[in-house]
This record gives C-alpha cells, sequence and structure tokens, in this order.
C-alpha cells in the first residue's frame, strides 16, 4: 500500500513537472512571437516601417502588449520603441556640433524656418566636402537654409535638437512632435513665416523615393498632412503644384494622415516634407534641394 502511495506520488510529481514545463515553453512562445528577429516578416517590416512612426496607423495592442509596455516602456507591436532604449541619442553630440554651421543671427525677418522632429534620420553616401557633419536630415536643413538665404529669402534652422529635448525631458520618441512643438511655438511668438517646414526623410524603398531626371537619380519629396487643416493642405498642394510643374515625377504627392495634426493646427503654413528615404544618397538628396529651393522660391514670389 505505502509503495503505491509513493508510485502515485511520483507520478503525481512528474505530471506536475511536465505540465510547467508546458506551460513554459507557452508562455515563452507567447512572449516572442512578435519579435522574431530571423524569421518574422511582420516585425522587419514593421521595424523599417516605423522609423518613421508619424505616417503609420495605429496599432491595437492586446492586454499582455499593454503589460508589456507598462513595466518596459515598450511596445511589441511597435518595434522603434525597442530601439529607442539603444539607438535613439546615439548621434546627439555629432547633431548639437551641427548648428555650429547656422548663422541664424545674420537673417533679418526670416520668412522660412525649418526645423526637424526626427534629427538622426540619415541617408547614405559620402559625406560632403567642407561640413563636418553625417548626413542626416539636419544637415539636409543646413543646405536648404544656405541655397534659399542665396535667393534673398530669408531663412533660419532650429538650433535646438529635438532628441536633446526628448532625451533631457524623459519623453520616448513617440512623443516627438511634442518636443518640437515647444520650438515651434517659442519661434511663432516673434516671427510671423511665409512657409514653416518640419524635414524627414522617409523609409520605403529606393525605387518608391527616387526618380531620374536630365539623366540624374534624385530623391523623391512627398508632403504628409491632416486633412483636417485646410490651409496647411492648400500650402502644400501649391508648392507641390509647382514642383510638378518644374520637376515632373519628382514628387509622390501628398499623404493625407488622420492620426496626428503634426503640430500644423500651431500655424497654416506648416508644412510636413519627406525628402528622399532612407536607400537615398546624399548626392541625390543635393539635387533635390537645388530643385527645392527654386520651387520655394517661385511658390514665396
Amino acid at each position: 500500500m505505502r509503495r503505491m502511495h509513493l508510485k502515485r506520488k511520483k507520478n503525481f510529481k512528474f505530471l506536475s513537472y511536465l505540465l510547467f514545463v508546458m506551460a513554459l515553453f507557452f508562455i515563452i512562445n507567447f512572449i516572442l512571437k512578435d519579435i522574431k528577429l530571423g524569421s518574422n516578416e511582420k516585425f522587419i517590416n514593421q521595424l523599417f516601417h516605423q522609423s518613421n512612426s508619424h505616417i503609420v496607423s495605429n496599432v491595437d495592442t492586446d492586454l499582455f502588449s499593454e503589460f508589456i509596455n507598462a513595466i518596459n516602456n515598450i511596445e511589441l507591436s511597435e518595434p522603434i520603441t525597442i530601439l529607442d532604449k539603444v539607438f535613439a541619442y546615439e548621434k546627439d553630440e555629432e547633431i548639437s556640433q551641427a548648428f555650429a554651421y547656422i548663422q541664424n543671427n545674420v537673417v533679418d525677418n526670416p520668412r522660412v524656418y525649418i526645423y526637424s522632429t526626427h534629427p538622426n534620420e540619415t541617408f547614405l553616401g559620402q559625406k560632403i566636402e567642407g561640413y563636418d557633419l553625417d548626413n542626416t536630415v539636419v544637415l539636409a536643413s543646413i543646405l536648404l537654409q544656405e541655397k534659399l538665404n542665396a535667393k534673398g529669402i530669408g531663412t533660419i534652422v532650429e538650433e535646438r535638437s529635438a532628441s536633446e529635448y526628448i532625451k533631457n525631458n524623459n519623453l520616448t520618441y513617440n512623443q516627438s512632435y511634442q518636443a518640437t512643438r515647444v520650438f515651434l511655438k517659442d519661434m511663432l511668438k516673434n516671427n510671423e513665416f511665409d512657409l514653416i517646414i518640419d524635414l524627414h526623410r522617409d523609409a520605403v524603398s529606393k525605387s518608391t523615393t527616387t526618380t531620374v531626371i536630365n539623366n540624374q537619380n534624385y530623391a523623391k519629396v512627398m508632403f504628409v498632412a491632416n486633412i483636417n487643416y485646410k490651409e496647411n493642405i492648400a500650402l502644400a498642394n501649391k508648392l507641390n503644384n509647382i514642383i510638378n510643374d518644374k520637376y515632373p515625377t519628382l514628387s509622390r504627392g501628398i499623404y493625407n494622415k488622420y492620426v496626428d495634426n503634426f503640430n500644423q493646427d500651431l500655424n497654416s503654413n506648416v508644412i510636413l516634407l519627406e525628402l528622399g528615404g532612407n536607400y537615398n544618397k546624399m548626392d541625390e538628396v543635393v539635387l533635390t534641394i537645388d530643385a527645392l529651393a527654386n520651387s520655394i522660391e517661385e511658390l514665396l514670389k
């Protein structure tokens, strides 16, 4: 009788271990189902697509994902939040140095204001000679500023870094527009701009963001707007039409987005401009900057 009791006890113990192992397997499988770097195509697509998360629709999250977000400040459905913890501020020092090139103090009564909500967005190719900077949208902003100033269109570039603001105020990448909202409000206190550009670069295939004009590769442009802000849409349409007339195929058009307002509620002259993509080289971007400067000159005549 005692032997049978011990046997039952042993069987029960074995069954308990088996159930524990099975439960552990299902838990681990559930946790990792959205973050299989080697085989999960959805994760990879989300990762690259959300490097410009401002034009990605919100993704519904389940209770488990909300729990993960609460304890780790990440979201499994938004892989960019995982990278934020490691990579988001890697180039802050270099970006801060970039503003040594910006001569905002010599611009009286500026007509154009350029800033970048995501200043770490980069392009490929060699660095431009004469600029000790990485190929970021910050450098693209400076180059556009120089082109416009040379045309007599007073232009200033935001000297503060949105990444620095996010870091210093304990915000996340997804709260980037809160940083540039502060910058824009400050600038609007003492200035009346004819054009305000939030300059980005996209994160899609090169075939989508590249066109050939006069046998040269140009980085395409695209406007992102909240369709509820009619005056901003109208301004984007005007510039888009000029670009289409002067440089056919250069523009990808206007992407209407309802989820965010991209700070366009603060001023009717705010536009969000996507310049090229992550596969475009800097020399392709430079050609487009020249085309943009010519188009903006015509817009502001």
